[in-house]
C-alpha cells in the first residue's frame, strides 16, 4: 500500500515536533567549570552579620549569624580553585573595611569551629 505524500509530510513533521520539543525541554544548563565564576558578592553577603566582630566592636565573640556565613563560604568553596577565588575576593573585600581587625579576621574560622582552607586576612598569600 502507497502512502500519500501529505501522509509523510505529516508523519515527519509530527517526529520533528516531538524530537524539538524533548530538546528544549530536558536540557539542563551546563554546570560551571570548577573555581569559574565564583560568587565573591554571594561571600561578602553572607559575612555582613560579621562586620562588628570584624571591626573589633563590643562583640567579644562572633555571632551564630556570622558562623552560618563562615560555613556558606566554606560549602561554596569545596575545589583548590574556588577556594583560591575565595581566597582573593575576602582578601580584596578586607582591604576596603575600616577597622578591620587582623587579630579576630584570622581567628573567625577557628571560632566558628570551622577550617576554610584559607585566613581571612589583608596580607594572606592566597595562591598557597
Amino acid at each position: 500500500m502507497k502512502r500519500s505524500s501529505s501522509s509523510v509530510f505529516v508523519a515527519l513533521f509530527s517526529a520533528l515536533l516531538v524530537v524539538f520539543a524533548y530538546a528544549t525541554t530536558s536540557t539542563a544548563p551546563a554546570p560551571k567549570p570548577a573555581g569559574k565564576g565564583y560568587d565573591c558578592e554571594a561571600a561578602k553577603k553572607s559575612l555582613k552579620p560579621c562586620m562588628e566582630y570584624l571591626t573589633g566592636g563590643i562583640v567579644a565573640v562572633p555571632p551564630k549569624e556570622c558562623c552560618a556565613g563562615v560555613e556558606k563560604v566554606k560549602s561554596s568553596a569545596s575545589t583548590k580553585n574556588e577556594r583560591h577565588a575565595a581566597c582573593k575576593c575576602l582578601k580584596e573585600a578586607v582591604n576596603h573595611i575600616p577597622n578591620f581587625n587582623e587579630t579576630r579576621a584570622t581567628s573567625l574560622p577557628t571560632l566558628c569551629h570551622l577550617r576554610i582552607g584559607f585566613n581571612i586576612s589583608k596580607t594572606v598569600d592566597c595562591s598557597k
